[in-house]
């Protein structure tokens, strides 16, 4: 409003510059007078007439965008609009940067065969036994069934790690490392099929997948084979070759 003001005044001074120039002009115009120098002003004061005119209507112009700028009430509502955005989009990018972040919720570094639990309680099918426990976080996960059974308690989704060093195994035979959900097959995280030869007695597997849980599912890990009955984690050195790790998807 100020601003709108400061204008107006300074056209009406202008306006009465302008008047006040006019009259002394006619003033002068009308004596008698020879001077040479006559025409040549008068041509000067007519230019400066031109020049004010042009000025007021610039100002008058720029008089009027003010007071169209002063009547849209809706720029204030865009600035706050565009605010918004801004802050939803930040938002957004927070979320994401939630829903990719990992917490490790378990990690186990020794792992075992175990046989004790049907139907897989054979020789060349059995269920991985977890041992040397490094993190168990209750929030998240139980274990039991004797170690081989995990339950993941809270609902979304779980990143399960499985790095394991099979041993002896045969020749003409086919593993698999799998992830049971709820006694199902839900996952194989690896597969090996060997040959009429072999260059080592030892296979490593090194895998993951994400598994989801209403709350209530369990997994276990399932190591099998089609025709061999001697396969096992390798037991040497567990602590460098076995781990299984889980991560929950915080959202």
């Amino acid at each position: 409003m100020g601003s709108s003001s400061g204008t107006a005044l300074g056209i009406i001074g202008i306006i009465l510059s302008a008047g006040a120039i006019g009259f002394a002009f006619f003033v002068w115009n009308g004596q008698n007078t020879t001077n040479s120098g006559v025409n040549s002003d008068l041509d000067d004061l007519i230019d400066e007439l031109n020049n004010l005119k042009s000025d007021f209507n610039n100002l008058t112009d720029q008089f009027d965008i003010l007071t169209e700028l002063n009547n849209v009430t809706g720029l204030d509502n865009f600035t706050d609009a565009l605010n918004n955005l801004t802050g939803a989009f930040n938002n957004l990018r927070g979320e994401f940067n939630n829903l990719t972040r990992t917490i490790v919720v378990g990690e186990w570094d020794t792992l075992d065969d175990n046989y004790d639990y049907a139907p897989h309680n054979l020789p060349d099918d059995w269920l991985y036994e977890f041992g040397g426990n490094n993190m168990n976080n209750t929030d998240c996960i139980a274990v039991s069934n004797s170690n081989t059974r995990i339950t993941l308690l809270k609902s979304g989704w779980y990143r399960i790690h499985l790095t394991a060093r099979l041993w002896d195994i045969s020749i003409s035979s086919t593993y698999k490392a799998i992830i049971l959900k709820d006694g199902a097959i839900e996952f194989i995280l690896d597969y090996l099929k060997t040959g009429a030869a072999l260059d080592n007695l030892w296979h490593n597997f090194d895998s993951s997948a994400f598994v989801y849980s209403d709350g209530t599912n369990y997994i276990e890990l399932n190591g099998f084979s089609n025709t061999d009955e001697d396969f096992e984690p390798y037991p040497g050195d567990n602590q460098m070759n076995n781990q299984l790790t889980i991560e929950y998807v915080a959202i």
